[in-house]
Formats: structure tokens, C-alpha cells, sequence
């Protein structure tokens, strides 16, 4: 995070550097042009040096300070003090010149020198170093707003993901707790799966990370065979992957919830179970689904849950807007026999 944060300063200290460079350009175009176009530019450099001056003073005092701040009324009346001072100054100067050394107007400047043109000429330069204040101004908003906007994603996807992991845990350690008492060395080896799991959740699964579809596979069976250990031979869990399918990098922690509520919603004590997990790829889509027996006789638990299911949708909505699709509920088996409870999520690639 500090990182990210001194890419911004650095970035917004080089949107100032343009930003003064643009003014600068300008002083810079107005001191070099009478190079080419006069024989005695000392004159024509104190001639216009009153409003090089106020436009100095304007921009790094009176825009910051006052403009910028929401102190307008303290601004107009500095700035109509500021541009005042700049006509009178620049009054003066051209009378000193004509006075002593006999330089006309005139012979230096394309207008004609009054009170009323030098106060336009003031006017449309300070009115020129608001624009682009302006202008700088809403590219910096606009930075800002986005990295705003990126961090808020970030701390929302961390939240929710921290969410998950809880959720999944409670669960897996419910399975081993039923394991420790029936079979010692099963639940050994649930251990050592769960410890795996976890290292893959701790370790891999940071909310910008992206797994290889291989790597989530593994986990994936690795979570099943957890779930086995307890419920033995009444689950049949089949996993169908095709040789020729990519190895895509997907987001992690989003397939695994639904294999969880799975075993978690979709397994009867005393009757078989079929699981069944596809994962398959079409042009500039990725698919997986899952099914299982359907049991509409089966209990309501009336513990508090959700949470798995309700963050998915949410962590897709921040990585994919409109552009996944969900699918949930029973439908008719192939067979005829029954109902098969589907999953489908499709992720664009």
C-alpha cells in the first residue's frame, strides 16, 4: 500500500511539473519571440515585465491560496488589486522610457499603451492561468478519484475474501470434528489436506492474485477428498475436465464455495449422492457447473448461513459487472428419476 501510494505522489508531483511547465512555456514564448522581432528587447522585457510579475504572483499565490481554497471574495479583490498594480506599473514603465530615453510605445508593443488595453491584456492573461489551473485541476480530481476508486475495490474484495475464508474453515473443522472420534487416522490426513487448503487460501488467494485453473483443481480435489473422509461411499463425486481445456488464470475462492455448498446443502444422511463438476471453455468464455441429487424433502438448517454464496456474487459483480452470468436451482435429471441441483457460472476470458 505504501507503494501504491508513493506512485501517486509521483505521479501527481509530475502533473504540477507539466502544469508549471505550461505556464512557463508561455513567459518563455512571450521573453523569446521579441528576440526575433525587435532590435532592442531590454525595453520590450520592461515593458512587459509587470505582467510576467502578476502572473507569477497569481499563479502560485492567488490560485492555491485563495481561488482554490473558497475564498473568493478575498480572491477578486486581490486579484483586482494584483491587476491594477500590473497597469499602473506598466504605465509607468512606458512613460519612464519615453521620458529618458525617448523609446515610444509604439516602437514596441502592437496596441496601442492605455489604462483600458493593458487592463484587458491583464484580464485574459490571469483568465488564461485559471483554464489551466482548471485544467490541471480535473486531471488531478480525476487521478485521485481512480485511485480512490481502486483502493475501495481493494479493501472491499479483501473484506469479503476474509469473509470466505472463515466460512470455509468453520465448516472443514466441523468435518474433522466428526472424523476425530470415528477414525484417528482419517482424520490425520484430513488434517494434512486442510493444511494445504489452507496454505493455498493464506498464500495464493490475494484478492488481485489470479490461480491457474490447474492449481484450483487440485484444490478442488483436495476438498472433495476432504469430504469423503466423512461421508464415505454414499457420494460419488466425478470431476470432468477436458484434455485440450487452457490453463486459464482465474480468480480464486469463487468455484470452491459452491463445491462447498455442495457437500454442505446437497448430501442426505442414508442416501446416495451424485456430484457432478464441469469445467469446459468456449470462445471468450470459461464454464464450470455443478450438480447434485436434489433433495426437496431434506430439513432446512436453521443456522445462520449464506455468507459464502451472497460474497461471490459480490466479488464477481467488483471483477466482472455485467459480464459473468449465474445460474442457480433444481432442475429435471437427465434420467427422469428426479432433480439435479445446478450451478452455473460463466466467466468471460
Amino acid at each position: 500500500m505504501e507503494q501504491e501510494g508513493y506512485q501517486v505522489s509521483k505521479e501527481l508531483r509530475k502533473l504540477r511539473w507539466l502544469e508549471n511547465l505550461t505556464v512557463g512555456g508561455f513567459v518563455f514564448i512571450a521573453f523569446i519571440f521579441p528576440l526575433f522581432t525587435q532590435q532592442d528587447v531590454l525595453t520590450l522585457w520592461a515593458i512587459m515585465s509587470p505582467f510576467f510579475l502578476s502572473l507569477i504572483i497569481h499563479h502560485f499565490l492567488y490560485v492555491p491560496g485563495f481561488l482554490f481554497s473558497g475564498h473568493y471574495f478575498t480572491y477578486i479583490f486581490l486579484l483586482l488589486i494584483l491587476m491594477l498594480g500590473t497597469v499602473f506599473g506598466c504605465e509607468a514603465i512606458v512613460d519612464l522610457l519615453d521620458v529618458q530615453y525617448g523609446a515610444a510605445w509604439s516602437n514596441f508593443i502592437p496596441y496601442e499603451s492605455t489604462l483600458l488595453s493593458n487592463f484587458v491584456i491583464a484580464l485574459l492573461l490571469m483568465g488564461m492561468d485559471v483554464a489551466i489551473r482548471m485544467v490541471f485541476m480535473n486531471l488531478k480530481d480525476k487521478m485521485l478519484s481512480h485511485e480512490a476508486d481502486s483502493r475501495l475495490m481493494k479493501y472491499k474484495m479483501e473484506f469479503l475474501q476474509f469473509q470466505i475464508s472463515p466460512h470455509f474453515l468453520m465448516n472443514t473443522l466441523n468435518n474433522i470434528h466428526v472424523l476425530v472420534d470415528t477414525d484417528e487416522e482419517k482424520a490425520k490426513d484430513a488434517i494434512v489436506s486442510l493444511s494445504r487448503l489452507l496454505r493455498h487460501m493464506l498464500y495464493e488467494s490475494t484478492p488481485e492474485a489470479r490461480i491457474s485453473l490447474d492449481r484450483q483443481l487440485e484444490v478442488f480435489r483436495a476438498y472433495c477428498n476432504l469430504n469423503l473422509l466423512r461421508y464415505g461411499d454414499n457420494v460419488k463425486v466425478n470431476i470432468s475436465v477436458p484434455r485440450d481445456i487452457p490453463n486459464l488464470q482465474l480468480p480464486p475462492l469463487i468455484m470452491i464455495v459452491f463445491i462447498e455448498n455442495t457437500f454442505k446443502h446437497g448430501i442426505a444422511y442414508g442416501e446416495e449422492t451424485h456430484i457432478n463438476m464441469n469445467f469446459w471453455v468456449e470462445p471468450g468464455a470459461f464454464h464450470f457447473s455443478i450438480s447434485n441429487t436434489f433433495f426437496p424433502d431434506k430439513p432446512k438448517s436453521h443456522q445462520q448461513g449464506g455468507i459464502g454464496i451472497a460474497n461471490v456474487k459480490e466479488r464477481l459483480n467488483l471483477l466482472y459487472g455485467n459480464k459473468y452470468s449465474l445460474t442457480m436451482g433444481p432442475v429435471a435429471s437427465d434420467s427422469g428419476t428426479g432433480y439435479e441441483y445446478v450451478v452455473h457460472l460463466v466467466l468471460p476470458i
